[in-house]
């Protein structure tokens, strides 16, 4: 609505803002009609706009008052036409009251500067009613908001400020009712279509949204909803499929439909429940598939696949407390057996005189129970027989120190020792033979003879002084032996020589013929 300087009584008059005809509210079924009739109204008001402009050039004119010079006429305080919307027919009522009013001029000053500012509210809720699309969901009020809109327009015309003013605020009352009311609208009309989506209602989850498109849409929910809905029979056809499947027992098959459920509309809640659901019988199923394995490998004492198996199943479930019983079940029955194979393997060892590998065996039985009795006492009884073995072995790669008298008669001593224990075995019986044997050889002498050049002094170590002779025969124990010539003038000879049975009759030839120059 435009104001023209030169009204009458220095006041401008107003356009009423063109309406049209407003029928029962129309529903969220009805939009395409509510566009049409969009196309209508901005016909009336094309129409509407050329008809004030052969008012404003033919008919305004007539109208400028004495004073209009008072008012500034650079100065445009007029209010906004309220362009698109429809035309309403003038009420009898309104059309009626065209005496002028009675109030002073101040006052009706006042009261136009009032209609103006409550207009400028009005035409701003208006502006947001009508992009919001509230002939659609509020028919009937909103018609009744243009028309105490129309009316307040009249009375400005009119210059009937007051009145103006009183259905200015009629209309923006109910205006500012539904301005109120489009959030809650929308937001029930987004939950109701969530819910729908929720519970698989197509129809009913379109109608939703589409109610909820009607108004500005900033999140883009309404025109998500829509989206979902859309797809909605696909997706629970597809649950459909996957309960079927679960309570089959096909678990892979049910995982399937749902994760395709998914695929279409990934945010349907019931989907994803389903989906976590099938996941974790899945985990079970797998946990409970490797607990049996690792129990079948346990039964067999196949331990190392019996702890694999375990050890897999509480990687799937950490929090499992049956597959940590069963690792230390397969532990301690690992160990036992592990224990019970090693001294087995030690008493063998014993019983074949292999007394290292048995104090080997006893030592790695004691890491896997450290106060093992068995395996502390067969230790000890191995290392004490090892002992013997090693000396023997020892005093029988050296039969010549037996030559020493001394010696001779500490390994004879052992000899009686060793030979009184029981259960001597193969090994032992025949070192103890050998050694016999040994002793009785050291301790029978060997005719041997000495033969020299009557000059040199011979000299045995262990034996004693020969002096100077030509020949001489002696017997010895056998073993090994130095002689040693010495003569003046000449450099000293040394002879050594073994005596043996084998060696009887033996010829040693000492005799100092280097001179010395």
């Amino acid at each position: 609505m435009r104001l023209d300087n030169d009204s009458k009584n220095g006041f401008k008059e107003i356009k009423p803002a063109p309406f049209s005809s407003v029928g029962k509210t129309p529903t969220a079924s009805s939009k395409a009609n509510s566009l049409s009739l969009k196309t209508r109204t901005i016909a009336f008001a094309m129409a509407a706009l050329f008809i004030s402009l052969i008012i404003a050039i033919f008919f305004l004119p007539r109208w400028v008052a004495d004073n209009s010079t008072t008012l500034n006429p650079t100065v445009d305080t007029t209010p906004p036409l309220a362009t698109n919307a429809p035309s309403l027919p003038i009420p009898a009522s309104v059309a009626s009251e065209s005496v002028a009013n009675p109030l002073s001029k101040d006052a009706n000053m006042a009261f136009r500067k009032e209609a103006q500012t409550s207009l400028q509210a009005v035409l701003e809720k208006q502006k947001i009613l009508e992009e919001n699309n509230a002939l659609v969901w509020a028919g009937e009020a909103y018609a009744t908001g243009l028309n105490h809109t129309m009316r307040g327009d009249t009375f400005y015309n009119q210059q009937q400020f007051a009145k103006a003013v009183e259905a200015y605020q009629q209309a923006l009352t109910i205006f500012n009712t539904l301005y109120d009311k489009m959030d809650l609208l929308y937001q029930e009309n987004i939950a109701r279509g969530l819910n729908a989506l929720e519970q698989g209602d197509a129809a009913l989850a379109k109608h939703a949204f589409e109610t909820a498109s009607l108004f500005t849409d900033a999140s883009q929910q309404a025109a998500q909803g829509l989206e979902r809905a859309q797809t909605l029979d696909a997706v629970f056809s597809n649950i459909e499929q996957g309960d079927n499947a679960l309570a089959d027992g096909r678990l892979a098959a049910a995982k399937k439909a749902y994760q395709t459920a998914l695929e279409l509309d990934p945010a349907t809640l019931l989907a994803k429940q389903k989906l976590r659901e099938t996941n974790r019988l899945l985990v079970d199923k797998q946990f409970n598939d490797v607990m049996s394995a690792g129990y079948v490998a346990l039964d067999q004492g196949n331990f190392a696949t019996a702890l694999r198996q375990f050890n897999k199943a509480l990687a799937i479930q950490p929090d499992a407390d049956d597959a940590r019983e069963a690792l230390q079940q397969t532990r301690h029955q690992a160990t036992a057996f592990d224990i019970a194979n090693t001294l087995k393997k030690a008493a063998a060892s014993e019983k074949n005189e292999q007394w290292q590998m048995a104090v080997d065996l006893y030592n790695h039985a004691l890491t896997l129970e450290k106060n093992l009795a068995v395996a502390q006492t067969g230790k000890q009884r191995a290392q004490a027989r090892l002992a013997i073995k090693q000396r023997l072995e020892k005093i029988l790669s050296q039969p010549e120190r037996l030559n020493d008298k001394k010696i001779h008669a500490e390994v004879s001593a052992y000899y009686n020792k060793i030979d009184k224990l029981d259960n001597k075995g193969i090994i032992l019986a025949k070192q103890l033979a050998d050694l016999e044997m040994l002793l009785q050889v050291s301790a029978t002498p060997v005719k041997i003879r000495l033969q020299s050049d009557n000059l040199t002094d011979v000299v045995i170590y262990k034996v004693g002084d020969m002096g100077i002779f030509e020949t001489k025969e002696m017997r010895l124990r056998p073993g090994k032996y130095v002689a040693v010539g010495r003569r003046n003038g000449y450099r000293d000879v040394r002879v050594e020589f073994v005596v043996s049975q084998e060696t009887s009759r033996q010829i040693v030839e000492i005799s100092a013929k280097e001179k010395i120059n």
